[in-house]
């Protein structure tokens, strides 16, 4: 075993200690220089430097398990480790004002070489949001960038599986230990995670989610990013603290713009007026960041699979006109009727409905729950 791996073994045991702050760990650090060394410090020492409460609970832990037991325990359970010292822990939460000092994670760690965008937003978003988040993600993986966010319901999870459905990488960062899925909803998400990217997290491995604990990690989605992006937000949001930490970092925001009556926009609305960048698709970002040139390669890619062309003329003038209404936020047939009957239209609503059930066939549109809306990816050319 080298001594950089030796390292890491009591490092780890450190970060396992329960309830020690990321700023007792750096002060121990910077006086004993090394992570074995602050295992051997005399209790004295250990006092001075972290007072009482601090002492106490890493004398407890010595006596529970000792630093090779934790990092067996973690190995059968698949999980890694890295820490502030090591040459794998990422270049991006360096320099940052709170870094922390370890990571546990499945799968793999971010490449700091590779752009990234965290996608962030509500939890209980719009179709409008999910449609947007999907949309956006979907663009950024498909030109090879890496989506970061938290694996929580709405936004979050909607642009991490968008982005995996194109096979880009993207990475979970978690509010409790990194063998703790939450919610339990998103279990296929943090497998399909773990495999063609990674969950991590600060917290020690069995942390169950508690809502003090989840406003910490954000500052790791943003630091792991080079642009922040928000979907939807309302006007005080917990999605606001992360752009907060964001700006602090000296990151670049954007946000998805949204009518001004909708609740879930005021918040980016606010942004956009405060000087955050609208983004409308994922080239906006991609331009602006001058990383064009840099996944030139997958353009060529994004164009032959992001968008099916649909030549206007090969369709019944009915079937022009149906697709011509629909977009990617999905409508009743009801309202598909109406609109056809002020463009003129006089047939049946049974012609209407054999019309819709014939472009869902052909793979033109889709429903879900009663409506219709155009298939993903296509583009009707007149």
């Amino acid at each position: 075993m080298t001594e950089k791996e030796r390292e890491k073994i009591y490092a780890c045991w450190l970060d396992s200690v329960s309830f020690l702050s990321g700023a007792s760990k750096y002060k121990l650090l910077e006086a004993a220089k090394t992570a074995e060394h602050i295992y051997h410090m005399q209790e004295s020492d250990i006092l001075f430097l972290i007072g009482a409460k601090g002492s106490e609970r890493m004398k407890q832990a010595k006596k529970m398990q000792s630093p090779d037991m934790v990092y067996e325990m973690l190995q059968k359970s698949d999980i890694k480790y890295t820490f502030c010292n090591a040459d794998d822990f990422p270049a991006k939460l360096r320099d940052i004002p709170d870094p922390p000092f370890g990571l546990f994670y499945k799968g793999r760690l971010p490449d700091s070489t590779v752009p990234a965008v965290a996608v962030i937003g509500a939890r209980k978003c719009s179709e409008y949001g999910h449609c947007m988040a999907s949309e956006l993600a979907r663009g950024l993986g498909m030109r090879g960038v890496n989506i970061i966010s938290g694996m929580a319901l709405g936004i979050d999870g909607i642009s991490q599986r968008a982005a995996l459905e194109v096979g880009a990488r993207s990475y979970g960062v978690l509010g409790c230990g990194v063998d703790v899925i939450y919610p339990k909803s998103n279990q296929p998400l943090y497998e399909k995670l773990i495999a063609c990217g990674g969950v991590l997290s600060e917290y020690p491995v069995g942390t169950q989610p508690k809502p003090m604990l989840f406003p910490p990690r954000n500052r790791i989605i943003s630091a792991l990013s080079d642009v922040v992006l928000v979907v939807e937000a309302r006007e005080k949001s917990g999605t606001l603290i992360t752009v907060d930490m964001a700006l602090e970092q000296g990151r670049e925001v954007y946000v998805v713009p949204g009518r001004c009556t909708d609740n879930l926009s005021r918040g980016c609305n606010l942004l956009l007026r405060q000087g955050a960048s609208a983004a409308l698709c994922a080239e906006d970002i991609i331009c602006d960041m001058g990383w064009d040139q840099f996944l030139a390669t997958g353009q060529d890619e994004q164009k032959k699979g992001v968008s099916s062309y649909i030549n206007g003329k090969d369709l019944s003038p009915l079937s022009r006109a149906v697709c011509g209404l629909l977009d990617i936020l999905p409508v009743t047939q009801d309202t598909i009727i109406m609109l056809l009957r002020e463009q003129g239209f006089t047939e049946t609503a049974a012609c209407i409905s054999k019309e819709l059930v014939e472009l869902e066939l052909r793979g033109m549109i889709e429903r879900a729950g009663g409506q219709y809306k155009l298939k993903d990816n296509i583009v009707l050319k007149h």
